[in-house]
């Protein structure tokens, strides 16, 4: 039976954390670059990147990506960038990862985390039998990230692995979406692993054995401690989200009729102007946001069982009657709310 998802992730606008732009700026000004003037070309500003945890546009960072390796004329940018980085660059996930028991551990974490860093791409950490896989799929990848940003990862994953590990730590294989390179020469002697460009995804693999042999400085409280933070930090981002707090108000509002925005804005203590350039940074409007969770709560309501009426959930939705449910929900999903399977 057709199925549907109401929010495709081309559709989702991510967004990466203020404070490894930061690290771009530093190195960008320590070879000579007009780093202010990058940033502006970007579409960023100086007040965003003031707020350690503020959250930037995914398609502006990869904007500054792009200026600064047009500017340095270095392709291999993000293999060196993370030399600028520090311990707090990542908040509480670099003392997490740092105190972990074992590297595993601490690879375990940044799969677990990574939303605190960027919502960019689904990170995915698979054990097998002699290996252990770490990989990386953007989600919206017309948006970013860059080559480069991706590789910086990479490169900051592999670095905090030899500082634990010792300088001769190297995975075992290397895959990168980048698919040529006027150089090959940088990555093979900084990865020292066997590199696979042009692949579907980026993935570090490492053996398993290796990642699994205790850390001499691991220290297990630090490290539950600093992952309490990070979850935290993750509650009170999405908590903080204006799109979340205006879904509350329209999901709560929905069985007797939704208002316009102008009503919204007020209630959440902004004017509608300030409500609309909130939504829009966290890629949203309040019209998709309305369509959006209207089709959330009917794919959750259809997937109940036993299945409530037509008519029950478009009372729910807010709609007038059924018709106009049930043709908003094939605008929606493609298929009619009869069709739908979970």
């Amino acid at each position: 039976m057709p199925q549907s998802q109401c929010i495709p992730d081309s559709e989702r606008h991510p967004t990466v954390i203020s404070s490894w732009m930061k690290v771009l700026l530093l190195a960008l000004r320590d070879h000579g670059c007009n780093a202010d003037l990058l940033l502006q070309q970007s579409g960023l500003t100086p007040e965003q990147l003031a707020d350690p945890d503020a959250r930037l546009p995914l398609a502006d960072t990869t904007r500054l990506w792009e200026l600064s390796v047009q500017a340095l004329e270095d392709e291999t940018l993000g293999l060196w960038v993370p030399c600028y980085s520090n311990q707090n660059t990542f908040h509480a996930l670099g003392y997490a990862f740092m105190a972990s028991s074992t590297l595993l551990e601490a690879l375990q974490r940044v799969a677990r985390f990574n939303p605190m860093v960027s919502d960019a791409a689904r990170v995915g950490l698979v054990v097998e039998r002699d290996t252990v896989v770490l990989s990386w799929d953007p989600v919206a990848p017309e948006h970013g990230p860059s080559l480069e940003a991706m590789e910086a990862i990479l490169s900051l994953i592999l670095r905090s692995s030899r500082k634990i590990k010792g300088a001769a730590f190297a995975p075992v294989s290397i895959a990168l979406m980048r698919r040529r390179c006027a150089d090959e020469t940088p990555f093979r002697e900084f990865f020292r692993a066997p590199i696979r460009f042009g692949a579907a995804r980026y993935e570090m693999v490492f053996d398993r054995a290796d990642l699994e042999q205790p850390l001499e400085w691991g220290n297990e409280n630090l490290a539950r401690s600093s992952d309490r933070v990070i979850e935290d930090y993750l509650k009170q981002l999405e908590m903080g989200r204006i799109a979340n707090q205006l879904r509350n108000l329209l999901v709560r509002d929905m069985p007797g009729g939704t208002r316009g925005h102008e009503h919204y804005a007020k209630e959440l203590g902004m004017s509608v102007r300030s409500l609309q350039r909130k939504l829009s940074a966290e890629g949203t409007s309040f019209n998709q946001l309305l369509n959006d969770t209207r089709c959330e709560l009917a794919c959750s309501y259809l997937s109940q069982q036993p299945r409530p009426s037509l008519t029950e959930i478009a009372f729910l939705l807010g709609f007038s009657d059924t018709s106009s449910f049930s043709r908003a929900f094939h605008r929606w999903t493609g298929v009619a709310p009869g069709a739908y399977a979970p």
